[in-house]
């Protein structure tokens, strides 16, 4: 009997994960997160030092997340990414400083808003990053032939058949090979992607 496979999200809410499912969980989010808050007016150079604490944020509060509905993971992100921000601005505040700049409440208005555009490219780049990442974590777990069927086949969207011939397997080897391929993908992204 096969035992079912089990996320990287569940792995890590465990009571023991190990340091590649950190490290991975690291090599996922800390450059998202980096790139999004580089985008927040007044930020600046402080940027980089607030991704490492909404990561931490994110890594201590993992254990109490609880997935309520499709894209739930992503949406609680971002409201960790935008709390800490506005912690982050409120101390500054406190703070003399030599230069006003604008400070970041209408961006972080609108990408805690849901229907936002801002929040919505938020998703997008979140799912986009997601799915590249793990791809490529996962892509040393196949053989070198049923991962170039799968990339030819399922990311390229080239023909089965085609991608049969070029690689020298049957129609059928290839469809098995997107399947396995996927369904391992979906194992691994479970509530991370929707």
């Amino acid at each position: 009997m096969t035992s079912t496979p089990v996320s990287l999200l569940q792995r890590l809410k465990t009571a023991k994960p190990d340091a590649a499912e950190w490290r991975r969980l690291q090599d996922i989010y800390l450059p998202l997160i980096r790139s999004w808050l580089a985008r927040v007016p007044g930020l600046g150079d402080e940027a980089n030092d607030l991704a490492q604490e909404v990561f931490l944020v994110m890594i201590r509060e993992l254990p109490k997340f609880e997935r309520q509905r499709e894209g739930s993971f992503r949406a609680w992100l971002r409201r960790v990414a935008v709390n800490r921000i506005r912690t982050y601005s409120k101390q500054r505040l406190r703070r003399p400083r030599a230069v006003s700049t604008d400070g970041p409440e209408d961006f972080l208005l609108q990408l805690e808003s849901h229907d936002s555009e801002l929040s919505k490219q938020w998703d997008y780049e979140h799912d986009r990053v997601v799915f590249q990442k793990l791809t490529e974590a996962l892509a040393g777990e196949f053989t070198p032939a049923t991962w170039a069927a799968f990339q030819a086949f399922a990311l390229e969207g080239a023909a089965a058949a085609a991608v049969a011939e070029k690689l020298g397997m049957s129609e059928n080897a290839v469809l098995l090979a997107k399947s396995r391929v996927l369904r391992s993908l979906r194992a691994e992204a479970a509530g991370l992607l929707d």
